[in-house]
């Protein structure tokens, strides 16, 4: 007890500490009047139908993301309600969590830690985050793991018993794998610190690293087999498997963006500098730091070094394994970037003397603050964001101009239009109809609140050429849906003129358009229909 009670800075040495934790959680909290984006807006949806109206995922509501991410969107919606800040809520709690962390894994065990260590964890880990992630590449599935594979690190590394710290180390590997079975890669550091630690202490190291690896194991598949489990009791456990094995098998060779080792390196050219200088500041401190423990024989430092590359080199393997290379799956990395900036600032505070200058410990959080205002782009579009945000809570601006600061894909899909169609859809429409986005604009369900007649509530698996898994059959169920239980109002894509996305797909199944709102076509269904509703022999393909 005496030891951890040494650890703690005193109160009154704190401030500093203080002042940087609330600037950070400031900085990030305008994410709370953020909009969905599209991935977003599908996760949410399946969690709200799964909490509220016992639809299972991929039985009743199809996505191919595992269900870790569905499971935190229906606890949300459990402890907030239907409102799209509930997400984000518990994405800030994230990002502190993330960063208290990363100091108490820098934090030294035998002596009291530089006062507002913590605090600056908590800074470092919204800047890297809030920073350079906007509302389209956030509330994903990638900050949830980068903070579970910190937790399982800090269990590895602090938890007392080997034992116990190895099953807790498996039980966060589990919840790794139900989010992103490529996720559990961050176990890689963890289990090394397990293994390391187990040698160390005892004299049958082979059967010592056994049982490591056993306890991590068994614990590990206890989260996946209570999902399996659940799954199979509900007859969906073969959608399950269809939609996120089959379809992600199919998703993943037919949608890779990287082909030979000159795409990987065009994309490292185009990554590096989106984050830089503050890679390029954190990168060669973290070299400079470890460089140094091997100069001076400081195992410790070359520990927490060697610790922090590891984690982001497990990181950086997860979103290699995965070829898209989207932007927000850069996000895994952002446990390993707050780790290498943490120990900086730990050793930054003592060289510069802790106990004569309480200011130290922020030297390195107003570099990377620095660093992050030198990166252009990001740091406008933070700012224009947290702007908006600002001005729309205090009432100096009205809903339609915050949402016209939401625009991507060069301009073409504005969220705009999408809360405007939503908020149409709810005005004109009971909570008992059932209403059909085609497309990619699952946000429309969010805002109006109502829900789809069949499993696909979004028509990619359905329509685009790289993600032909299964195309005959699922469409020949979309159709069935479709007509056997046809919707109150259809949103159509206005600029697509074929198929089942498009106007005159609907228009002979006795729908006629109602209004048009940007590129969205509102249908409603009338009395008759030009094609009869229950031929399937005359299915559109």
């Amino acid at each position: 007890m005496e030891r951890a009670t040494q650890a703690i800075p005193s109160p009154r040495r704190a401030w500093v500490g203080a002042v940087l934790a609330i600037a950070g959680v400031a900085g990030g909290a305008s994410s709370l009047a953020y909009p969905f984006g599209w991935d977003t807006a599908v996760h949410y949806y399946v969690g709200r139908e799964w909490l509220l109206r016992g639809a299972v995922p991929y039985r009743d509501a199809f996505d191919h993301k595992p269900p870790g991410i569905h499971f935190i969107h229906a606890l949300c919606i459990y402890l907030f309600g239907e409102h799209m800040w509930g997400i984000r809520v518990a994405e800030l709690a994230s990002v502190v969590a993330l960063g208290v962390m990363a100091a108490a894994l820098v934090a030294p065990r035998r002596e009291r830690a530089p006062a507002g260590l913590y605090g600056a964890g908590v800074f470092l880990a919204c800047v890297a985050y809030y920073g350079f992630f906007d509302y389209w590449n956030t509330a994903q599935c990638e900050l949830f793991a980068t903070t579970l594979g910190m937790a399982g690190l800090l269990s590895a590394s602090r938890v007392r018993r080997v034992g116990a710290a190895a099953a807790l180390t498996g039980l966060s590997g589990g919840a790794l794998f139900v989010l992103k079975p490529p996720y559990v890669a961050l176990l890689i550091v963890p289990v090394v610190v397990l293994v390391a630690r187990e040698r160390a202490r005892s004299t049958h190291r082979a059967r010592g690293t056994i049982a490591v690896f056993g306890m991590v194991a068994a614990t590990s598949a206890a989260i996946p087999t209570a999902f399996l489990v659940y799954f199979a009791a509900r007859g969906a456990l073969p959608a399950l498997l269809d939609s996120v094995v089959g379809s992600n098998v199919s998703y993943f060779i037919n949608e890779s963006s990287v082909h030979s080792s000159a795409d990987l390196a065009k994309v490292a050219s185009v990554m590096y500098p989106y984050f830089a200088p503050v890679s390029t500041l954190l990168l060669v401190g973290g070299a400079v730091g470890l460089l140094a423990g091997v100069v001076t024989e400081s195992r410790e430092r070359i520990t927490r070094y060697a610790t922090a590359f590891g984690l982001l080199g497990s990181s950086l393997l997860v979103v290699l394994v995965q070829l898209k290379f989207y932007v927000y799956h850069w996000e895994i990395a952002v446990g390993a970037i707050t780790l290498i900036a943490t120990n900086l600032t730990l050793d930054v505070a003592h060289a510069l003397g802790r106990r004569r200058r309480q200011w130290a410990v922020a030297f390195v959080p107003a570099a990377v603050a620095l660093g992050f205002v030198r990166t252009g782009c990001q740091f406008v579009t933070w700012r224009n964001s947290t702007t908006a945000a600002l001005a729309y809570v205090t009432g100096r601006t009205d809903r339609a101009t915050f949402n016209a600061h939401f625009i991507t894909w060069y301009g073409h899909r504005r969220y705009a239009d999408l809360e405007a169609v939503g908020e149409w859809v709810r005005l004109h429409s009971s909570e008992d109809d059932r209403v059909l986005v085609r497309g990619i604009a699952t946000e429309i369900y969010v805002v109006s609140g109502r829900r789809s007649q069949g499993r696909f509530f979004w028509t990619p698996f359905l329509t685009l050429p790289s993600r032909r898994y299964r195309r005959d059959d699922w469409l020949q169920e979309d159709y069935a849906a479709i007509t056997q239980t046809p919707p109150r109002l259809v949103v159509a894509d206005a600029n697509v003129r074929e198929g089942p996305e498009s106007i005159e797909w609907f228009l002979p199944l006795g729908y006629v358009e109602r209004e048009r709102i940007g590129p969205y076509a509102i249908l409603e269904r009338t009395v008759t229909a030009s094609r009869p509703l229950e031929s399937r022999a005359r299915w559109p393909r």
